[in-house]
């Protein structure tokens, strides 16, 4: 997640790889993803891009432990790291979309007027280990710039 928002694709994935990721896809429809270490866990990073004017969201999705109270306990982590820098928030409890008795925890933030941060956790998928898709990760944190789409 070192990639600054406005960089180029080009720039951005250089510098995801310097910090030890590996291009998964191609640049498509304004989007690159990439695999690596995020917190010492497996991650799928997703990068998006404005056409002119370069990254302007960024995504991160990590592999489960296998221990519900390990993920749990780095969501948290996460969710009062944030809390400090950002200001605290409220966590909300949300119905999953697939299945309405399963519950997804989800935290915002909005440091500035153009970037959304948003903290997920999916405590349904804690027991699987996921290939290379970003649906079966449990913890899930996404940076959003808005100021050039307005």
């Amino acid at each position: 997640m070192s990639a600054t928002f406005g960089l180029s694709a080009a720039r951005a994935q250089r510098r995801m790889e310097n910090s030890g990721a590996v291009a998964m896809d191609f640049l498509r429809d304004g989007r690159l993803t990439m695999k690596g270490t995020f917190e010492r866990r497996s991650a799928i990073f997703i990068l998006g891009f404005h056409d002119r004017r370069g990254l302007n969201h960024k995504s991160v999705y990590l592999a489960s432990s296998g221990d519900a109270n390990l993920d749990r306990a780095l969501y948290e982590a996460f969710r009062e790291a944030y809390n400090i820098r950002f200001g605290r928030t409220d966590e909300r409890v949300v119905p999953s979309v697939r299945d309405r008795r399963q519950m997804t925890f989800q935290s915002s933030w909005n440091p500035n007027r153009d970037t959304n941060i948003s903290l997920s956790y999916y405590p349904e998928h804690t027991s699987r280990f996921p290939g290379d898709s970003p649906s079966g990760r449990p913890i899930r944190l996404i940076y959003n710039f808005t100021g050039w789409t307005r």
